[in-house]
């Protein structure tokens, strides 16, 4: 029996229209999707396309991740290079595999192996992350304790093998997402203050005004254009924080203490005290 699964399992860019893709459909009954990760669950999509994408597509994807309840996932085939999103990554061929002690997937499918991870990310080890003797084949990075989960594998999930396995295949999808987390329900997401309907840009922006000692408005919206972390379009950065200024939630590039009030009581109270240990 399948077990819990939080959202949907979505096939993002090519390989939403490639023919690996159909074997994920068939084996994970996952949806073809655009080109960019929405909603909750699991996001399935080629390692080499992110690598070969923007910086400002590979935030875009990687701030999707922030939520918990969502998993990015990347699947060969990879290109030989190292990669700095979200933190630094390398991918290289892949030398003797020792699979004797792995099991489950990861065992299954050891012979069909190109690549082999070389990285800052966590190994997967609760899915058998790493061969027996060294080298990572899954690895996955998690902002904070809260967060979702950008992973990278380099079995091939979409092999015909699995599709005599489609069992196995399952278990190893859920296990990995289950690192993401529960998904914030939509309630929980809109938090009142005054009336104001607090949206997960809000709370990005005010994620970002706890992150720094900030002497105006104009640099803290000037600085959150810059960062590598939270991404918010300027025209939807600007209209957020006016927003936030006429609910006194925001004052002068900070949070009012009705602002640190609302920010504390919601999902992201965890994420906002570690930008604030950072910070200090």
């Amino acid at each position: 029996m399948r077990k819990l699964f939080y959202g949907d399992i979505l096939l993002i860019g090519k390989l939403a229209s490639h023919a690996r893709g159909r074997a994920l459909t068939t084996s994970l009954h996952a949806v073809p999707a655009g080109e960019q990760p929405g909603g909750n669950g699991v996001c399935l999509a080629f390692a080499n396309e992110f690598q070969e994408g923007s910086d400002g597509l590979k935030k875009q994807m990687i701030e999707w991740t922030l939520q918990p309840g969502r998993t990015l996932l990347l699947l060969p085939p990879m290109k030989i290079d190292d990669c700095k999103f979200p933190v630094a990554w390398r991918v290289i061929n892949a030398g003797t595999i020792d699979s004797s002690k792995n099991k489950g997937l990861s065992k299954l499918l050891s012979a069909e192996i190109k690549y082999e991870l070389i990285s800052d990310l966590q190994p997967a080890k609760l899915i058998d992350g790493e061969w027996s003797r060294g080298g990572v084949n899954t690895a996955y990075y998690k902002k904070h304790p809260n967060s979702g989960v950008f992973a990278v594998t380099t079995l091939p999930l979409w092999s015909l093998t699995t599709l005599d396995h489609t069992q196995q295949l399952i278990d190893w999808i859920v296990e990995l997402h289950e690192l993401a987390g529960e998904p914030i329900e939509q309630e929980e997401l809109v938090e009142q203050s005054d009336h104001l309907t607090l949206t997960p840009d809000h709370y990005a922006l005010m994620l970002h005004l706890v992150s720094g000692n900030w002497k105006s408005r104009r640099v803290a919206l000037s600085s959150l254009h810059d960062s590598e972390v939270l991404v918010l379009p300027d025209e939807r950065a600007t209209q957020c924080m006016e927003e936030l200024e006429k609910y006194s939630i925001a004052d002068d590039g900070k949070l009012t203490n009705d602002g640190k009030l609302a920010l504390s009581a919601s999902p992201f109270a965890a994420y906002a005290t570690t930008l604030e240990c950072e910070h200090d």
